[in-house]
């Protein structure tokens, strides 16, 4: 019995090395995304702080402007996996666009020098944010519209006795037009007489209901006797 393994398979490798991509870019852009919002947070904690709140309320105050960007986000990203029509999604394009202005604006007005170097640097966090969600959900919408699947092709499980191994050789010769007989069976995989009977019965069956080509079908059905 033979097989085609997966390294004699170009397409299921490059299926396997897509959905691994996949995978490795959803980790990237979550990490990226996790450091953005932590440094924005930072900065919108020191705005806060530099604007007569402390403590508790200078470290929830952040949470009241990035909030809304990951609310956003995670409603957009709900919209494009369930293929909302575009004017249901206009609300979450709205909070998401308003919660980074907010952020861009708190974070650049942290910084106590005006030089253009450092209220770039401090911009940097929220428009990252941003940047890899345009890039996540650009990548999930071409996956969603071309019907790309990011499961891996289940691979057929091994024969567990000779009988399973000869049955699948015998299913791959029928689909391949040349039918393993009887003997070959018994030879090859070691199984029963009994046993290679049972497994071309099907086969066998479907031969003998079949009319003969010498006689019409009428005649047939009717026993083989002509009419």
């Amino acid at each position: 019995m033979t097989g085609v393994s997966d390294q004699n398979d170009p397409g299921g490798l490059i299926r396997a090395a897509t959905v691994t991509a996949l995978y490795v870019i959803a980790v990237l852009i979550a990490a990226a995304s996790a450091v953005s919002f932590a440094e924005s947070y930072r900065g919108l904690q020191d705005w806060a702080r530099g604007h007569d709140l402390h403590g508790a309320w200078a470290a929830a105050w952040p949470l009241q402007v990035d909030v809304f960007i990951a609310v956003g986000e995670l409603a957009l990203f709900i919209a494009l996996a369930n293929s909302w029509p575009g004017r249901s999604r206009l609300a979450a394009w709205a909070v998401t666009l308003a919660g980074l202005a907010v952020s861009v604006a708190g974070n650049v007005g942290h910084v106590a020098g005006h030089s253009l170097s450092a209220r770039c640097t401090a911009a940097v966090p929220p428009l990252a944010a941003a940047a890899a969600l345009a890039v996540g959900l650009g990548i999930l919408k071409r996956v969603v519209a071309g019907g790309e699947t990011l499961a891996v092709p289940a691979r057929t499980a091994p024969p567990s006795s000779s009988e399973d191994a000869a049955r699948m050789a015998y299913a791959a010769s029928v689909a391949g037009g040349n039918p393993l007989a009887e003997r070959a069976l018994c030879d090859r995989f070691g199984v029963s007489r009994r046993t290679a009977q049972k497994i071309r019965a099907p086969k066998d069956a479907a031969v003998a209901a079949e009319p003969s080509p010498g006689l019409p079908a009428t005649a047939a059905l009717n026993g083989g006797r002509r009419a």
